[in-house]
């Protein structure tokens, strides 16, 4: 099995903290015919420096000066050589025998994804929490997966991480590299435009992706200028019309009308331009009885009697008060 070479790929930006962890996880795979790939976007602490420590002729290391995360995976893509990719972020941490594992059940195929169940942890990864498990399984129908992650079922919408993916390096090849120009859920479209493209997704239970939560405000997920909003409102329509061409059930329209849902309850009250823009096409689809959880006790019973613009907007301002105080 170790014919098959992986090249890991790692974006690397102001991680210092958390970038040995990181390292160390591939290193200690059970899986030997890898290769990683380090490709630094200007970092303003020593995250250079650290990585630096592990060159050697399995580790390249290069600068990528300021130009974001997605073209730093794509720059480490056309230094790659392996059959298959794994896109691992800086701080977020491997199980030991994740590409052994994934490897094994791909077993040469060019044309399916691997995808194992992601820990969200803050420090220990003992005391993370999987909460995935309903999302994630085995299936030569991928449209249905996709629209089952998106809330198109009786499950709420979720995500899968990054670093859970495994994926043929022809299949990135034929459907693309990462899409420079998006600003937020850049993975989201990724891997919704390379998973609707493959023969089939393949499940491995027994190995974890461990994703570090932040509490700073100052990973990509967490932004909210406008700029972010636009993205994700641009990876929403992007997402439709790959879903679309696969699939138009009653299911998959409820599941992009969930989307657009999300995307308009996080613009409010900011971007009151985005969220009816989102809002229209969540309605264009059916509509969305999509309703999350927005805050404490108070705000929940606020979202429950007077709707959520209301109780986001008194979220929002009330935090933009105590913030200026």
């Amino acid at each position: 099995m170790s014919k098959f070479k992986v090249s890991v790929i790692i974006p690397l930006y102001n991680a210092s903290e958390f970038v040995k962890d990181t390292l160390d996880s591939v290193l200690n795979q059970t899986y030997e015919n890898i290769e990683i790939i380090i490709i630094d976007d200007n970092s303003s602490d020593d995250s250079f420096n650290k990585a630096s420590e592990f060159q050697n002729d399995n580790v390249i290391l290069k600068r990528n000066i300021d130009k974001g995360a997605c073209a730093a995976r794509n720059y480490g893509f056309e230094l790659s050589s392996g059959d298959y990719i794994q896109f691992l972020d800086a701080d977020d941490i491997l199980s030991q025998d994740k590409i052994e594992k994934q490897v094994e059940v791909l077993d040469g195929s060019q044309t399916e994804l691997a995808v194992c169940n992601t820990v969200h942890f803050i420090e220990k990864l003992e005391e993370g929490n999987c909460v995935d498990q309903a999302y994630v399984y085995s299936t030569p129908h991928p449209e249905e997966f996709f629209t089952n992650l998106w809330g198109g079922n009786i499950l709420p919408m979720h995500m899968i991480q990054t670093s859970a993916w495994l994926t043929p390096r022809t299949l990135i090849e034929k459907v693309g590299l990462w899409n420079e120009g998006l600003a937020k859920d850049q993975d989201g479209e990724f891997f919704a435009r390379i998973g609707l493209q493959c023969s089939g997704i393949v499940y491995v239970p027994e190995i974890k992706n461990f994703y570090r939560k932040h509490n700073t405000g100052e990973n990509i997920a967490s932004k909210k200028q406008r700029k972010h909003i636009e993205s994700l409102l641009l990876t929403t329509n992007l997402k439709e019309k790959y879903l679309f061409d696969k699939s138009k059930s009653k299911e998959a329209k409820k599941a992009i009308s969930t989307l657009y849902k999300w995307v308009a309850m996080e613009s409010w009250p900011a971007f009151p331009d985005l969220t009816e823009q989102a809002l229209h096409d969540s309605k264009r689809l059916g509509g969305s009885d999509f309703s999350p959880v927005l805050g404490g006790k108070v705000i929940e019973i606020l979202k429950n009697v007077f709707g959520w613009k209301f109780a986001k907007w008194i979220s929002y301002y009330g935090h933009l008060l105590l913030k200026n105080d």
